[in-house]
Order: C-alpha cells, then structure tokens, then sequence
C-alpha cells in the first residue's frame, strides 16, 4: 500500500518523452475525444510513466491522455511512476499493458514484441507466456512489422496514416506498399476503401488494368471493384461447377470493358498536354492492346457475319 503511494506523483508534461510505438494506436479522432472527457469528467485514468536511468521520463501506458493534456495546456499531471531500469524493461511493461486494453493496436503490439526479441533475452515463447498468448499470436505480429516497408511505418509515426490501413496495405507485395501508401495518404481514403482495395488485388486473377489504376489512383479504382467481383464471382461459380464457361462471363469482361474505355475517353478529354506527355508509354501500350483487340473482334465478327446458317446474299444484305 505504501509503495502505491509513492509510486503516484506529480509532474509536468513538458518533461515526459512520447512513446512513438504507443503513438501509433492514436489517432486525431481519439484526442479530441480525450479532450471531451477531462474537460467533463476529469482525468479517469493515471498515464503510467517509466524513470529511465538516464533521467529520462517516457509514458508507457496513457499517450492519448497525455497528447490530449498537452494540447487543453495543463502543465502538470498526476502519474503512476514506475523505475525502468533498461531499455527491455520499458518495452516489456507498455507491452503489458497494451495488452490489456480492450482494442489493441496490432501495429504497435508487433513493434513492441520485435523491440523485446530483438533484445536478445527473450523468445517468442516467452514473450507469449508472459502476456498469457500463444506463440502463433507473437509471430503474427513480428510477421506484420517484418511485412511492413519502414517508410510506410514512419507514415504512420508522423500520424499521417492510420495504423489500421498500414495493416491492411501489410497484405500488399512490399516493393509496391509505399507508393500505394502515398496515394492512400494525398487522397485521403478511409480504412475500409484500403481494405476493399487490398483484397480485391490479392484476389487470383486480377486484372493487371485494375492493380496499374489501384497504385495510380486508388479511389477511381473504387468504382471498378464491384464490376470486377461480379466477374470472379460467374468464374468461380463456373469453376465450383466444372462446367464450361458461358457466354454471360465473356458479356461480363465486356461491359466491364465498355466501361473503363468511357471512363477513359472522358478522362482523356480534359487532360492538358504536359499531364497527357507524363501518360505517354501508358497510351501506347493502351493502343497497341486496343489495335490487337479489335483485330481479334474483327476476326469473330466476320465468322459470326458468315455463319453456316446464312448465305452469301444474306451476308450481303446485312452488310448493307
């Protein structure tokens, strides 16, 4: 009892350090709803600080509280101290207490457990045991820091993307997660877009057209989503069955067709020079494809023209 009330002091706010892996489970929306709740009911829970050997004070436990107190300008807090007597230590107590939070944050979880193992002194069984998980729960989230590029992370630690689209995009190939990071960030697509987006990329048999737009511009590949779920679902539907293909799926590939080349058309007339110039080897390739297509529909259409049931008057009447 007496040591709980020694532990519980004052300090000012100023000269507590941020945890930026804690950082990373607090978004602007949090703040402010910390904000609400110390302006009318006060301060319910105590941030739990670590005193560092080196004089250094570091919020283990309350980095919400503490970037709400900060921003309403109270200079001093009530805290739970705690001694931390290495860099380990520190990083095991916050994991802890992470832990007991009802929505945990697994991007910060996964840091803290990488920065635990990384020490040397723990494996991923023990860390497991001693937050009372299994050791697959620790490896999904070493695997999830391990997935994730380091400049997308630091986006999420200068809070300028939300750690649970850097989950989802996790689920991307690597070498293409910071680009689509970037445009998810500039045009400022909410968690559930990056999760819908995510999946239908990852989905086999993807149209390559989809995935170039996705890292291009990922919100206008929104609208082409549903078009292209309805068109994997009639495969695989084919699949499951083991039945030959009908000609809905081909009527399917086409109307989706039809519409990217609307969508293009519009787009590309109110384009000026320099954007089209950036675009170039992209219209190329667009209409060496379009050129090869529509030989190939040519060479349909005049079968189907000159089909076994017609004769040539016939042909001849229908061509004019």
């Amino acid at each position: 009892m007496h040591r709980a009330e020694r532990l519980i002091t004052q300090i000012e706010t100023a000269c507590v350090k941020d945890n930026q892996v804690l950082s990373l489970s607090v978004n602007r929306q949090d703040v402010e709803r910390c904000i609400r709740i110390i302006r009318e009911y006060g301060l319910l829970t105590l941030p739990v600080v670590g005193n560092l050997p080196d004089g250094t004070r570091l919020v283990l436990s309350g980095e919400c509280e503490f970037l709400a107190l900060r921003e309403m300008g109270v200079r001093t807090v009530e805290t739970v101290a705690v001694p931390v007597w290495e860099e380990q230590d520190s990083s095991r107590l916050s994991l802890l207490l992470t832990s007991l939070r009802k929505n945990p944050n697994a991007l910060s979880e996964g840091l803290l457990v990488a920065q635990l193992l990384k020490t040397g002194q723990y494996t991923q069984s023990q860390v497991g045991e001693m937050l009372g998980k299994s050791v697959s729960w620790v490896n999904k989230r070493v695997s999830l820091i391990t997935r994730l590029h380091p400049a997308v992370r630091e986006l999420v630690t200068m809070r300028q993307l939300c750690p649970y689209s850097a989950q989802e995009i996790a689920r991307l190939p690597e070498k293409i997660q910071h680009a689509f990071a970037t445009k998810v960030v500039q045009e400022g697509l909410p968690k559930s877009a990056v999760e819908v987006l995510v999946e239908t990329y990852n989905k086999e048999g993807c149209p390559d057209s989809f995935k170039e737009q996705m890292l291009e511009q990922p919100r206008h590949a929104l609208g082409k989503v549903a078009d292209i779920r309805k068109v994997k679902a009639i495969r695989n539907n084919h699949k499951e069955k083991d039945v030959p293909p009908s000609g809905q799926a081909i009527r399917n590939d086409l109307v989706l067709l039809l519409r990217c080349i609307s969508d293009a058309q519009r787009q590309l007339g109110g384009l000026d020079h320099p954007v089209l110039l950036q675009q170039h080897s992209l219209l190329a390739r667009s209409r060496d494809a379009c050129i090869r297509f529509a030989s190939l529909l040519d060479a349909h259409l005049e079968v189907l023209d000159f089909s076994p049931g017609k004769t040539g008057k016939e042909v001849a009447v229908h061509d004019h």
